[in-house]
């Protein structure tokens, strides 16, 4: 058995990058960048993936245990920690942190209905600021991509996680709010944000970079004006 790569880019995504034990919530983006964080051993079972594993003695079937349900993404040292202590962190312990911290996430992208496009497109203007600073510095196409390639590639594995992910969920969120304010020819363009997030997204979280995902649509930044 192992954890898929769609469980994982779901993990990922709902856990937004951070430790999942309360106390903790580290930045996880460090622990996978140095590649502590790469395979099935660092993805924290909350019933144990054998039934001699920590908390293992369940009746959860061995066959579901590498599903979404049964994981939680922690840093190295909160996964140890509760693993070697059972009976500290049972594991109705660990579901309640999971669900906590998935609902922490959600709430940070939860956005206002506007009244007028013009509030809209005040709400969205520093994100696609934002995001552009970005690419225009650290994408592929970039200058420091041409000269500094290995730098680069770096600071864009980073910022896409940090920032362009959790940006690009905002403003799908803020135009699905606030879609009744877009005019006939901006739906097709949320259409093209839309497959483009989701497949941006998978090639940042899941390593298996697809070309076929469609880039950012031109003219999206204009949307609402």
């Amino acid at each position: 058995m192992s954890i898929s790569t769609e469980v994982k880019r779901k993990l990922w995504a709902s856990s937004g990058g951070y430790c999942g034990k309360p106390d903790c919530h580290r930045d996880l983006f460090p622990f996978f960048e140095s590649s502590e964080i790469t395979n099935i051993e660092e993805l924290a079972h909350i019933i144990g993936q054998s039934e001699n594993g920590p908390r293992g003695d369940n009746e959860l079937p061995i066959n579901q245990r590498d599903e979404f349900d049964n994981i939680i993404l922690l840093c190295p040292t909160c996964h140890s920690t509760v693993d070697k202590n059972p009976h500290l962190f049972p594991d109705d312990t660990i579901k309640q942190w999971k669900k906590n911290h998935m609902e922490s996430i959600k709430n940070l992208f939860h956005v206002p209905k506007f009244n007028s496009r013009e509030e809209a497109r005040k709400y969205l203007r520093p994100i696609f600021a934002e995001n552009k600073m970005i690419f225009d510095k650290y994408g592929p196409h970039s200058e420091n991509a041409r000269n500094k390639q290995m730098e680069t590639e770096l600071m864009w594995g980073k910022f896409a996680i940090q920032k362009l992910l959790p940006n690009n969920r905002i403003i799908e969120s803020a135009i699905e709010q606030n879609q009744d304010l877009l005019q006939n020819n901006e739906f097709g363009l949320f259409i093209e944000f839309k497959l483009h997030r989701e497949g941006f997204e998978y090639n940042k979280i899941s390593g298996d970079v697809n070309s076929a995902v469609p880039t950012f649509p031109i003219g999206l930044e204009n949307i609402f004006q």
